[in-house]
């Protein structure tokens, strides 16, 4: 679904550094102080507003399930959802002629597995349902998961939010390497989102404005959605003054960025600042673009005009070796599902290969499986015995292509 208003668009900037400046005890549950002291956010966000916003974040960053259970406040999830989304448009709706859309935030739940194919990925998509279903009731207007430190569960996280209809918004933070925490990549990330549906895709918080520049600048030709900017006021070693954040901005609008904000150490000046710049700003033109590409969560993979491949590949525990050998024999490897035990070995050593992966199998259940939990965007083969609608359903519910 696409975002309520077209960009180039404002984003807020911090929320939790702000409450910890305004007080709050650095082992508080930042939800529950939040709705302690009212007074506090709405400020904060009235000067949002003022500063020429066009989204405001919902302080609802850590409400999910698995991360409030750290306070005994899981059973609380839509109660503190709902209350932390209402009191956002309070802020909005106390400040004559704002326009400004109201956001509900998800991030990640701290959960993680041992290994691929061991990620809670049902669990994951669990938790955020819960919290993306209780702010969608509280009404508001798009959904942003933000922070990922992993493709897979910004998968999850952009499955479950979709579930509501509102459209989403999903950001990644990476370190100075261009990579998350998993080692995804931009551009694979980005290719492998905008195909699961998310209405823009970007990068947040990590480390500053200038490590985001290089990841949207490559990924801007690839980019079917708006790419997303919200960085931390961090660079040269040190805190960037508001006019320092906006200069540093400058660079990501001019690679792609048409949604920008700020993240950690951010303020309502830093956001005013960056008003101005990003009016003056030239809106980039949409483009043709190509988006033939699989991708892994390291690697974007682009199609031939002509794919090429051997005999099916067995998904077995030789996978990887079989995807090395499959490198000779052509530009795609053909990988055939047969048992309930391949998704796994496909999660575990699916990532390691260097050409698109189509899969081939006759059970619909083996198929919706590996769409759904592999970190990245596969090929389908349509020569499948399995009926073509619910082929083109399932390869269209997981952002596959039906080869």
């Amino acid at each position: 679904m696409e975002l309520p208003w077209k960009p180039p668009l404002l984003l807020d900037g911090a929320i939790g550094t702000r409450l910890l400046a305004a007080g709050m005890p650095a082992d508080a549950c930042p939800e529950q102080w939040a709705l302690e002291h009212p007074a506090v956010v709405t400020d904060l966000q009235r000067r949002y507003i003022l500063a020429g916003c066009d989204v405001l974040y919902a302080p609802t960053f850590g409400a999910n399930r698995a991360r409030l259970s750290a306070y005994g406040l899981e059973s609380h999830t839509g109660e503190l959802n709902r209350r932390l989304a209402a009191l956002t448009r309070e802020a909005v709706d106390a400040c004559p002629k704002s326009r400004c859309l109201v956001a509900g935030t998800l991030s990640p739940t701290g959960l993680q597995g041992p290994s691929p194919a061991e990620a809670p990925f049902d669990e994951w998509v669990e938790i955020f349902s819960e919290q993306a279903a209780a702010l969608a009731e509280a009404g508001v207007d798009l959904l942003v998961c933000e922070t990922m430190t992993s493709l897979n569960e910004a998968r999850a996280a952009l499955l479950a939010a979709r579930r509501t209809e509102k459209p989403v918004i999903v950001t990644l933070t990476i370190n100075e390497e261009g990579e998350t925490l998993s080692g995804a990549r931009f551009l694979p990330s980005v290719i492998t989102l905008q195909a699961l549906g998310a209405a823009a895709v970007g990068l947040n918080c990590s480390c500053g404005p200038a490590c985001m520049e290089e990841p949207i600048r490559e990924a801007l030709p690839y980019a079917s959605v708006p790419l997303a900017a919200k960085p931390s006021a961090w660079g040269n070693g040190g805190d960037l003054s508001p006019l320092q954040f906006g200069q540093a901005m400058q660079p990501l609008l001019d690679a792609g960025a048409t949604i920008v904000g700020g993240c950690c150490g951010t303020s309502p000046e830093h956001l005013a600042i960056l008003r101005g710049i990003v009016d003056r700003h030239p809106t980039i033109a949409p483009r043709e673009i190509d988006t033939d590409a699989c991708a892994v969560e390291s690697e974007a993979l682009f199609l031939a005009d002509d794919l090429e491949y051997g005999e099916p590949i067995p998904c077995d525990s030789d996978l990887a070796d079989r995807l090395i050998a499959a490198e000779e024999e052509g530009n795609t490897a053909l990988v055939e599902l047969t048992q309930p035990g391949d998704i796994d070995n496909l999660l575990e050593f699916g990532g390691m290969s260097r050409l698109p992966i189509m899969l081939h199998t006759d059970r619909p259940l083996l198929l919706d499986e590996a769409l759904r939990r592999f970190p990245g965007r596969l090929l389908v083969d349509s020569l499948c015995e399995i009926e073509r609608p619910l082929l083109e359903d399932l390869a269209a519910q997981y952002g596959g292509i039906l080869f």
